[in-house]
């Protein structure tokens, strides 16, 4: 036994309420409960609980299995630890989680509750849907959201492409994910062009197109990157988490006064293939609006990428759910984009949605202006 000698009253005067993860285990029942038992203690203590003699260690730090119930594909374990395992850092929150227990094949981490002490520390967005709609002008309608493509193009030809596509209405222009700070297009030349270009449309127009710049590179040059688009006028920020780290992107939402959105690269080694990892509606949705996100861009459906229906819908209802005071965002289906799909699109998601629309949208017809205004009064009637 080791530990003897340390207080647990001391020990309980310190820890304070739960929070609780609920994970699929892919195996039988008994081995299954044994899964659900180890992951108490490996995203704890990581250490044989015999040979823990302080009994609020036991008790308190070690998971605990609060419900283990029969589901599709195995057994639901729901298992909550304590708040001070976590603390107010989001890192060590992922950590307990799921850091040594996301090696294991077969566990898949379906999703999060976190009480409101916990949320005080991880506010999520800014400004969710009601915010948005308010900063684009929107009032019901599903939201068009573009990018500048293709990677290659020199920034006068993306200044160009997101001029006419705010000539034409959309409400979201974004840089591709791939857009970072080439030799093509240096990122402060090009936020500081397309921010002017889309401001020129607007002003032309009367419209409330705004621009989001991807954000790259260390911290101390994403945050660097923040100002700048701050101070050129960008109407808000995007960044991949799987890329640059979901505790960077809450950090960036925290400290700026601009819109965030979440880019899913990289974000597939996470997602659960059959072998386990995260559940997509927690993966592309809950964890990216708990880092601040305004928006989550995911595969939609019948794309070039796998999602299927029930992904894609638990995905947006893990956007809009009540979560504390926390305000919903918009899931931004995207890959593979065309206007035939847009109705059924529409049907799916409803109004609070942002529909990226890419190539699509550039090849339809060869008038991108014109393009554009079609994208836009599909969606529904100007409502500014």
């Amino acid at each position: 036994m080791i530990f003897k000698g340390y207080s647990d009253e001391k020990l309980l005067s310190q820890l304070g309420g739960r929070f609780a993860v609920a994970y699929r285990i892919d195996a039988g029942e008994r081995e299954a409960y044994e899964t659900a038992k180890n992951i108490c203690v490996e995203q704890t203590v990581e250490f044989p609980a015999a040979h823990i003699a302080c009994d609020s260690i036991r008790e308190q730090i070690i998971g605990r299995l609060e419900e283990f119930t029969p589901c599709e594909g195995g057994y639901l374990a729901r298992i909550s630890y304590s708040e001070q395992c976590a603390t107010e850092e989001f890192s060590q929150f992922f950590n307990v989680v799921f850091g040594n227990s996301s090696l294991l094949p077969g566990i898949t981490v379906m999703g999060v509750e976190l009480p409101g002490t916990m949320l005080d520390h991880f506010p999520g967005p800014k400004f969710g849907v009601e915010g948005m709609r308010k900063r684009l002008g929107v009032k019901k309608r599903a939201l068009a959201f573009t990018a500048l493509k293709p990677m290659g193009l020199p920034t006068e030809a993306l200044e160009d492409e997101a001029y006419r596509c705010a000539l034409g209405g959309v409400d979201i222009i974004k840089d591709d994910h791939g857009l970072m700070n080439q030799p093509f297009s240096r990122f402060e030349e090009r936020v500081r062009a397309v921010s002017a270009a889309v401001k020129r449309a607007n002003e032309e127009t009367g419209g409330h197109t705004i621009y989001v710049p991807n954000l790259s590179g260390s911290t101390a040059l994403i945050m660097e990157r923040v100002r700048m688009a701050e101070e050129y006028g960008a109407g808000g920020v995007m960044l991949s988490p799987g890329l640059v780290g979901y505790d960077m992107m809450r950090y960036v939402s925290a400290h700026t006064g601009l819109p965030v959105v979440a880019h899913p690269a990289m974000a597939g080694c996470l997602l659960d293939k059959g072998s386990g990892g995260f559940d997509c509606g927690c993966i592309l949705g809950q964890i990216p609006r708990l880092c601040g996100a305004d928006f989550t861009v995911f595969p939609n459906f019948g794309g070039r990428f796998s999602l299927t229906r029930e992904q894609c819908r638990s995905i947006a209802e893990r956007c809009a759910q009540p979560w504390g005071s926390m305000p919903a965002i918009f899931p931004c289906p995207a890959g593979g984009m065309t206007f035939d799909k847009l109705d059924t699109m529409k049907e799916f998601y409803g109004g609070d949605v942002a529909l990226l629309m890419g190539g699509g949208l550039f090849t339809a017809t060869p008038d991108l202006v014109s393009n554009c205004r079609t994208f836009v009064e599909r969606l529904g009637s100007y409502e500014l």
